[in-house]
């Protein structure tokens, strides 16, 4: 693709299955560093990852060789498996994630927000995290994102 050009910055969020607190701050340096390491493997530039015990956001350049879904199953499924090879066994995200287009403008400003996880969810919530990025993006609000909860499931009769 030489003469292909881009520049697809993404702010990418996903929590944590069921929303557990499961990263631990002594675990967390290693589960990042894994993460960094496997968006750095799929050809991407990682300009920020952090999050706290339930969740985690990342801000990267997405290279056209990849799909966005297949980054975030391959960065996803990568975490999960090494997390629990490492002893953490009940590990697992939830399902799908949120994606946003961060302009070139707004990506320092983005990044310092990644990087202030912790100071950020001391005062406010990951649900209203969530529901300020919908609202922001001009999205329909869905409780499957912002709240966690999984539809239920209808039985056929």
């Amino acid at each position: 693709m030489a003469h292909t050009r881009t520049r697809i910055l993404v702010h990418m969020v996903f929590a944590t299955k069921d929303r557990l607190p499961i990263i631990e701050p002594a675990f967390k340096p290693a589960l990042h560093a894994y993460m960094a390491g496997t968006v750095r493997g799929l050809g991407c530039h990682l300009h920020a990852l952090d999050g706290v015990a339930d969740h985690c956001h990342v801000v990267f350049d997405l290279v056209p060789k990849i799909a966005l879904a297949d980054f975030a199953n391959k960065l996803k499924a990568g975490a999960t498996k090494w997390a629990r090879d490492e002893g953490v066994r009940e590990f697992g995200w939830q399902r799908g994630y949120g994606a946003f287009s961060v302009n070139v403008e707004s990506l320092d400003r983005a990044v310092r927000y990644v990087r202030s996880q912790e100071a950020h969810h001391a005062k406010r919530s990951f649900r209203d995290e969530l529901a300020e990025f919908i609202r922001v993006n001009g999205m329909e609000p869905d409780a499957e994102f912002i709240d966690g909860l999984r539809p239920p499931i209808v039985q056929e009769e």
